[in-house]
């Protein structure tokens, strides 16, 4: 009798410690809580994970007006550090000054990881969270912990599922994009092309006929200012024009660069800001760099500019983010001149080298992009393995994707022969892939962008590292969630390589399209003739009703 009286004491207490800790925050009163960086107990790549798990559930566990997160200068000012002990967790939190503070650690073995979460109040109340889980549900487990305290220390209710009739709709712009769901109640209506159900006949999506050649780039603008945007498509040596009538692309002028000529890329942008936009190519002629600038009047090309000695590439540059032509030299025993990006500017009639742009290493003009994120920014760079590198604003490495993307077919020869002991005898040279555009996007227009970059895909590709024609590949749109790059959505499969891609207005009705140059598969042997196809998708941008 005595031992039963015990244990239900004990259980009663048990339950007055657990209440007394967990209080319910009545209406009106606020709260603050902090969330240190965690320690990383792991190999050195894993380190950014520290400041994205304390951005993430500080995100995670604010509730306006009820817990309110201390200001992250606050925490640096205070100069603290991961609490070894629950004394020295409290002395933080009394240093800090607010009601909670969350702190913990991540250890990494391999794929494997070890989640430890703990939550101390100002009366020295400690609550710990544990959870055994991978790297690639390191996230969900997180938001599970992140649920709990939420409900069991600042007893927030949980959102009920809403009823069909009150589902959260959120707009999919065209159901051909197929979304990342990220809650049971939500639902898009982006593009019926976007899922991996439909047919080519599906309304929001429109393909122009074959054009009989293979293009290695295309960008859409309003080069002659007559108000009406043409459609510029690059193949190995030629720039061709093109405007669309009644569905179709008809051809309007074409350029031919020098029968040696290798052009690479193809921008716009109206360089000198008079209205008319100016098509920017890079291009190579055998050891030398060969750029040239043309204009378009709407029934010729000309040359504004030719023979610029450097890689051009057009990049929207902080902090205001407009468009900027940027340069690079060719290297001396390497491809590239190394840490020599530059923008470029008209001085004395001639394009040359302004000011220097500090990027990451290995970084080059072709492969990188800034990614806004509020007040500030990530850099996404794609490597020469084709992943995707983000680097923050201070050029740290935070993540490294482990899906392929930007993969193209357009190779250069990297020669990485020390100067005057002559070119190498090698009959399987090395290449460098110049990667497709990486295309910051802000569609939902909130303050967080995201990005669209092409995703390849090709079994041959996989076995075989010199194989890069793709028979399929997918338009992703990926959003930095505080630990690395997640999918906001993307198109269903595409029939062919992927070689460009932009948000443009195609067809002059004002709204904006996502607009895709593909090149047809050659097939298993390689054979075939390839051609190029266009492919839009309408996008609906309205806030839903």
């Amino acid at each position: 009798m005595l031992k039963r009286f015990a244990l239900t004491f004990l259980a009663f207490m048990v339950v007055v410690f657990s209440l007394s800790f967990v209080h319910f925050v009545s209406a009106g009163e606020q709260k603050t809580f902090a969330v240190l960086p965690f320690k990383i107990f792991g190999p050195q790549e894993y380190q950014y994970l520290s400041m994205g798990t304390q951005s993430m559930l500080t995100t995670r566990l604010a509730w306006s007006e009820r817990f309110i997160p201390v200001d992250q200068a606050k925490i640096k000012s205070a100069g603290v550090d991961f609490p070894r002990s629950r004394e020295q967790a409290r002395s933080i939190l009394q240093k800090i000054g607010s009601d909670y503070v969350v702190f913990g650690s991540i250890t990494i073995m391999g794929k494997q990881c070890s989640l430890d979460v703990q939550v101390i109040d100002q009366q020295g109340r400690l609550v710990p969270y544990n959870a055994q889980t991978t790297l690639d549900e390191l996230i969900p487990s997180l938001e599970k912990i992140a649920r709990s305290i939420n409900g069991q220390i600042f007893k927030r209710p949980e959102k009920k599922a809403e009823s069909v009739a009150n589902k959260n709709i959120i707009n999919r712009m065209n159901p051909e994009l197929i979304f990342n769901e990220v809650s049971p109640g939500q639902e898009f209506y982006l593009n019926p092309q976007f899922r991996y159900k439909g047919s080519p006949s599906t309304p929001g999506r429109w393909r122009s006929q074959a054009l009989p050649f293979s293009a290695i780039g295309m960008v859409v603008g309003d080069a002659d200012n007559d108000g009406k945007n043409e459609i510029f498509v690059l193949d190995d040596r030629r720039v061709y024009a093109y405007t669309l009538v009644n569905n179709r692309l008809v051809p309007l002028a074409e350029y031919k660069a020098p029968v040696s000529y290798q052009c690479l890329n193809i921008n716009i942008m109206d360089l000198n800001r008079d209205g008319f936009q100016e098509i920017i190519v890079s291009a190579i002629q055998d050891e030398f760099v060969r750029s040239f600038i043309l204009n378009f009047d709407g029934k010729r090309f000309s040359v504004k500019a030719e023979k610029i000695p450097f890689f051009l590439n057009v990049v929207r540059t902080p902090p205001e983010y407009m468009p900027t032509l940027i340069g690079q030299k060719l290297g001396r025993g390497r491809l590239f001149m190394p840490d020599s990006v530059y923008e470029v500017v008209k001085m004395g009639g001639r394009y040359q080298l302004g000011r220097h742009i500090p990027v990451p290493e290995k970084t080059n003009v072709f492969n990188f992009t800034y990614l806004p994120q509020g007040a500030d920014y990530k850099i996404i760079v794609a490597d020469d393995s084709d992943h995707l590198r983000v680097y923050s604003s201070t050029r740290a490495r935070q993540a490294t994707t482990d899906e392929v993307y930007a993969a193209s077919s357009l190779g250069l020869v990297k020669d990485e022969t020390l100067p005057g002991l002559g070119k190498p005898k090698d009959d399987d040279p090395s290449f460098y892939y110049i990667p497709t555009r990486l295309v910051p996007v802000n569609l939902d227009r909130d303050n967080r962008y995201e990005l669209l970059v092409s995703r390849p895909i090709s079994v041959s590709s996989q076995f075989f590292s010199r194989y890069r024609f793709f028979p399929q590949g997918e338009i992703h749109c990926l959003y930095w969630d505080g630990i690395g790059l997640n999918l906001f959505w993307k198109t269903r499969r595409i029939k062919g390589s992927i070689v460009d891609y932009g948000i443009y207005d195609l067809n002059g009705d004002g709204q904006k399209e996502l607009v895709v140059c593909v090149n047809t598969h050659p097939g298993m042997t390689g054979l075939k003739k390839r051609k190029t196809i266009i492919v839009s998708y309408t996008l609906d941008l309205s806030t839903p009703q």
